[in-house]
Order: C-alpha cells, then sequence, then structure tokens
C-alpha cells in the first residue's frame, strides 16, 4: 500500500467522484443556479462533507449509506436538507400514528371500541 493509497478517506473519493463543490441539488429548500449549490471547498467557505443523496432521516440511516451514494455536501444544505428530511419524517409519522387510532373508536356511534 503506498502512502497515498493509504490517505485516501471517504471524502477524497467523493470528491473524485462528483467535484469539489456541494452537490445539494436543491434538497435543501434553496433554489441553486444549475441544480448545484456550488459552493466549492476552498479555504474561508464551508468545508464539504461526504454524506449520502438524498439524505435519509436518521443518523443511523446516514452512517449505513454505501460510498456509491455519497456526494459532496456543504454545511448550511446538509442542515437545512436534514431539516426537511426530518421533518416530513414526523409528519408521515403523525399520520400513521392518527391514522392506526381511527380503529379505537367506533366514529359512527361515538363511543369507544
Amino acid at each position: 500500500m503506498t502512502a497515498l493509497q493509504a490517505a485516501e478517506t471517504v471524502l477524497s473519493r467523493v470528491l473524485q467522484a462528483h467535484g469539489e463543490a456541494c452537490g445539494c441539488e436543491g434538497v435543501c429548500g434553496k433554489d441553486h443556479a444549475g441544480g448545484r449549490c456550488g459552493e466549492p471547498n476552498r479555504i474561508g467557505k464551508p468545508k464539504l462533507t461526504a454524506a449520502p443523496y438524498p439524505p435519509r432521516s436518521t443518523d443511523a440511516e446516514n452512517i449505513a449509506a454505501p460510498l456509491e451514494q455519497l456526494r459532496p455536501w456543504c454545511g448550511p444544505c446538509w442542515r437545512q436538507a436534514m431539516k426537511r428530511v426530518q421533518q416530513d419524517a414526523a409528519e408521515a409519522r403523525r399520520q400513521d400514528l392518527e391514522a392506526a387510532q381511527l380503529d379505537l373508536f367506533d366514529l359512527a356511534g361515538g363511543a369507544a371500541a
């Protein structure tokens, strides 16, 4: 193994595959010109991280994502995308819970089943 191979990281592989700019593509809710945030990995700019595209609603799911699903993300886009994904998941859970509780009551008769 060469020193270069040993120094290779997941982020460096993601940047090689997808370029050195945030790959959000608007998932964060911002309207990115050309579909990409374009935030470069430069001094004085937000640092990029490797994370799945699209993001999952839990850290465990994001950590388990395979390398092929990772894209570069700037911090602001990642945080906003995660907020949106988590809000959507919470709303889906709320709707599921609400639907499951309908069977607990006889709404036609107005009494508990």
